[in-house]
């Protein structure tokens, strides 16, 4: 029998139903006031560019709609995917902030809306309003958890299995903290992409997949995906 996989070409939503609340979107009267008036409201296209790494910052995005890769790029040119940003997040505030280069490039995978605000403006806007600079820090308090969790993913697990079930988890916490109770998903990335996220091979991510339904952890329908044994993937992962 030919298990059911999302396809390995296309790219489908990795669901979270529903805008998450944006950044920043909690201030109120003169902040609020002064931030839509620094901001701008942008839509991006599949394969737009952000920023890249190297880069000097000039802008900060609040996702309000849409997915953006987070990826690095060694010097063999192998890319690693270090995880998938979602509406709510903000991309490029702790380079602006520490006034360094972008560390990870972030192309579009799927069509985006965001809030862009200039670097400049966004630091007069911290230094005037006290309760947006704790929002920043909230939101880079939440950029170095992301990034320990991404750190903890491609390094603990000693199998690529062990890797791939910390990824799936992931996913499903954060749709859990968007307040998603269900544990179906809708897969954005291809094979290859997720290969990138777990340092592997696509090859090997197909195979994992299928050895992950036959022992029925998961169920896969066309592009949905559902956690089936969440204990079994969290022994797998540890």
């Amino acid at each position: 029998m030919q298990l059911a996989t999302f396809s390995s070409t296309q790219h489908h939503d990795f669901a979270v139903p529903g805008a998450a609340s944006a950044a920043f979107s909690r201030l109120s009267g003169e902040a609020l006031s002064h931030f839509d008036q620094i901001s701008m409201d942008l839509s991006y296209t599949r394969g737009a560019r952000l920023f890249t790494e190297d880069e000097q910052p000039k802008s900060i995005f609040v996702l309000l709609s849409g997915r953006v890769k987070l990826s690095v790029t060694s010097r063999e040119g192998k890319t690693a995917i270090l995880r998938i940003a979602s509406a709510g997040d903000v991309l490029g505030l702790s380079a602006a902030l520490a006034g360094t280069h972008h560390e990870v490039s972030a192309e579009v995978l799927e069509p985006v809306r965001a809030q862009v605000i200039r670097v400049k403006d966004f630091v007069v806007f911290l230094q005037k309003h006290p309760d947006a600079s704790k929002e920043a820090t909230r939101c880079v308090l939440s950029e170095y958890q992301t990034a320990f969790s991404n750190m903890r993913r491609l390094a603990l697990p000693t199998t690529v299995a062990g890797r791939l079930a910390n990824l799936l988890l992931e996913w499903l916490n954060e749709r859990a903290r968007k307040g998603h109770k269900e544990q179906r998903m809708v897969v954005l990335l291809t094979h290859e992409e997720i290969a990138g996220m777990t340092n592997t091979s696509r090859e090997t991510v197909s195979r994992i997949l299928h050895q992950f339904q036959r022992e029925k952890l998961i169920a896969v329908k066309g592009a949905s995906l559902t956690v089936l044994q969440p204990l079994a993937l969290e022994e797998l992962a540890s």
